[in-house]
């Protein structure tokens, strides 16, 4: 996929240059166009949505399957440039906007209060007896489909939906501080 430049019809490549890592237009130097990175991310999420994946696990309370979700924006990115994809995989309990879009449709995901860090997250719950699954919110240890995700590229399997917002604005702070060019 590529997203289309606002000044021309080429569209924005991330490049390197001397005051670090943006997308520009592929048709320079004809076009000067460029985005931030976050501003990039935004266009591809505006453009196409935020994939969710849901897969199964057993509880580690209960024994019982369980449904899982998140979604994994860095897996996603790959499709415009790898090097977004080294920001990690931005998942459920990283954007809060998306995350309370979930828990309204997903009855599993659940917000959770830690005493601990005196904050608020998201969380996967099992949906038999509402223990929460993995470290917190299986978004970093998804062992389950970690060669699909990280190796294979083979995630179609896990698809559930797509979210899209009426408000996309909500997001701008967090993509901001995700996608800021690494040194």
């Amino acid at each position: 996929m590529k997203i289309r430049c606002r000044q021309c019809a080429g569209y924005y490549k991330v490049r390197d240059g001397k005051f670090g890592v943006f997308a520009g237009c592929s048709n320079y130097p004809a076009c000067r166009s460029t985005l931030k990175l976050h501003e990039l991310v935004m266009a591809y999420i505006q453009e196409k949505g935020i994939r969710i994946y849901r897969w199964n696990k057993i509880c580690w309370k209960c024994g019982k399957e369980t449904p899982v979700y998140s979604y994994y924006l860095g897996y996603e990115l790959e499709e415009l440039d790898e090097y977004l994809g080294s920001f990690g995989m931005v998942g459920l309990g990283e954007l809060p906007c998306v995350d309370q879009i979930l828990e309204k449709e997903i009855p599993s995901i659940q917000p959770r209060y830690s005493n601990t860090v005196k904050s608020r997250y998201t969380a996967n719950t099992c949906i038999h007896c509402g223990a929460l699954q993995g470290r917190n919110y299986v978004v970093e240890d998804p062992h389950e489909i970690m060669d699909e995700l990280m190796f294979h590229h083979d995630m179609e399997k896990y698809y559930d939906r797509t979210i899209r917002m009426e408000d996309y604005s909500q997001l701008i702070p967090y993509l901001r501080s995700i996608y800021s060019a690494k040194d």
